[in-house]
């Protein structure tokens, strides 16, 4: 049997990891466009490197980080929602 803690944190992980990562996908590539990358939202990483690759870097931390922040939003949600404690 799972523990109540250990199923919120799975939970939390699935959860905020997926919609993390998709909000951060949404990011990265609206930042691409913005910055104004030739092929916009249909440039690969290898394209968006040799055209500039401080976008680049910024579009792939962006999509490192998003599920992360997702994660660490979902902990935050259910851990205020309960009045526990994060860990």
């Amino acid at each position: 049997m799972v523990e109540p803690s250990t199923r919120g944190w799975i939970i939390d992980i699935i959860v905020g990891g997926i919609a993390g990562g998709i909000i951060g996908a949404i990011v990265a590539v609206n930042v691409v466009i913005y910055l104004g990358i030739d092929d916009g939202y249909e440039a690969t990483l290898g394209e968006l490197f040799d055209q500039n690759p401080i976008v680049g870097v910024i579009s792939v931390a962006i999509l490192l980080l998003g599920p992360l922040v997702g994660i660490a939003a979902a902990r935050f949600l259910r851990c205020r929602r309960s009045n526990a404690s994060p860990v």
